[in-house]
């Protein structure tokens, strides 16, 4: 599947960092989502619950640049795993509007589940001055420099982590 320039960036980024399994990335229209749809299932369950209650349902124009990041079970992914969430919270900080949370399916379904739905979005909240997606793409794009950029500047951290030495307080 072809994805716009800065979309692709964004999940290049993201796919080059060690241990990431699979990065999907796609805008999700929330005008007109309404708090009733979120307790439905498929695609309405990945949405983020609390932001869309908060604002008692979508915004007019609201776009929700959702990156699925699905990471391996290797000691790179945990560092990787650990970066972006850095990442968000600093992005987040700067005033940008970006989280980070878990997604995962119940335990057990028809089979057990447990060990393998494991996954994290990253989701940017724009609204577009027009029906169109040129925030969103501009937001997808800087994401994705900032990601690449951010992973060399700091891509010896990743090659000599620190040791987790079981002193929680510190944390």
């Amino acid at each position: 599947m072809d994805f716009p320039p800065q979309v692709q960036k964004l999940m290049d980024a993201i796919s080059a960092l060690p241990g990431v399994a699979g990065c999907f990335c796609g805008p999700k229209p929330l005008a007109g989502i309404e708090l009733e749809h979120l307790s439905l299932p498929g695609e309405f369950g990945d949405l983020p619950q609390v932001a869309i209650r908060r604002s008692n349902g979508g915004r007019e124009r609201e776009v929700l640049i959702q990156t699925e990041v699905i990471f391996d079970r290797s000691p790179g992914a945990w560092l990787s795993l650990e970066f972006l969430a850095w990442w968000v919270r600093d992005w987040a900080r700067s005033g940008h509007d970006i989280q980070m949370r878990p997604m995962a399916l119940p335990p057990h379904a028809h089979e057990i589940q447990l060990g393998r739905t494991l996954k994290f979005f990253i989701e940017y909240f724009v609204v577009e001055d027009a029906d169109e997606y040129a925030k969103t793409l501009d937001a997808a794009g800087e994401m994705g420099e900032s990601i690449a950029l951010n992973f060399d500047l700091y891509r010896d951290c990743f090659e000599h982590p620190a040791e987790f030495t079981g002193d929680v307080e510190s944390i």
